[in-house]
């Protein structure tokens, strides 16, 4: 239910920093995650848009850090 509570016990933890984020990978911060479309995008409840939103990866995670969300603390991973 709670983004912490997913980070936790959600799929298997992989290190997305060496590895590669693919469709149906979950990326969490602190109180917040968003599903991998693909190895780039990104589909989360943004409160910037006020909306479900697609975007690059790379961009949310620019404007979550600069709104003071910090970076991604955990990618998770669900069996195949």
């Amino acid at each position: 239910r709670d983004a912490d509570m997913q980070a936790a016990s959600l799929g298997e933890a992989f290190d997305w920093k060496g590895g590669e984020l693919r469709r149906g990978d979950f990326v969490f911060w602190d109180g917040h995650v968003g599903i991998m479309a693909d190895a780039t995008e990104l589909v989360h409840a943004s409160a910037y848009q006020m909306a479900v939103v697609k975007e690059p990866l790379a961009e949310a995670r620019a404007r979550i850090a600069a709104s003071g969300g910090g970076e991604i603390v955990a990618a998770r991973r669900l069996p195949e």
